[in-house]
């Protein structure tokens, strides 16, 4: 069950990411509103690109620091502790 979950945070973060997109549309789409009135003043191009340099530096670091993670994880390798042992590695080299 829990394996069928792992994609919900996924999809939730799209669907969020699309009703806050899709919310300020039809304002626009059905002349209530034109284009130009639907942007906010008070946010400057400047303030855009901080925060979008900002999200992509933030998710480089993370993608590295995993990336890193997983090599660790691979050049340690299993743990030595977890082999079959007696009647179970008998089984296992008769295969």
């Amino acid at each position: 069950m829990l394996l069928l979950c792992v994609p919900l945070p996924y999809i939730a973060n799209t669907r969020r990411m699309d009703d806050c997109r899709l919310g300020r549309q039809p304002w626009l789409i059905y002349g209530l509103m034109r284009t130009a009135n639907g942007i906010s003043p008070r946010v400057a191009a400047g303030n855009a690109w901080f925060t979008l340099i900002g999200f992509m530096g933030m998710y480089t670091v993370l993608a590295i620091l995993w990336l890193l993670l997983i090599y660790r994880e691979i050049e340690l390798g299993p743990d030595p502790g977890n082999r079959p042992t007696g009647e179970d590695a008998n089984v296992l080299a008769a295969e």
